[in-house]
């Protein structure tokens, strides 16, 4: 698959021009790039049990951890739970 579609597995790794932070659940059944029609390099997706964000400062990790590092460092704005 590689082979194939070699362009668009390279792009991100130059850069990556994300349009959304992308929070699901981590149910192995939920893709979100075929639910939105996404590529690689498109979405920052943050999967968990149940999709959770729990309230900041409540309890530092994972979760939080990804939230602020698309927001301060990727500067992507959108989020979607």
């Amino acid at each position: 698959m590689f082979g194939k579609k070699k362009e668009l597995f390279t792009r991100p790794s130059e850069n990556q021009a994300l349009r959304t932070l992308f929070i699901t659940c981590s149910d192995s059944r939920v893709d979100p790039a075929i639910l939105t029609q996404t590529d690689p390099g498109e979405l920052f997706i943050l999967r968990n049990a149940g999709n959770m964000v729990l309230p900041y400062g409540s309890m530092q990790g994972g979760s939080t951890t990804t939230i602020e590092y698309a927001m301060a460092v990727l500067k992507v704005p959108p989020i979607i739970v």
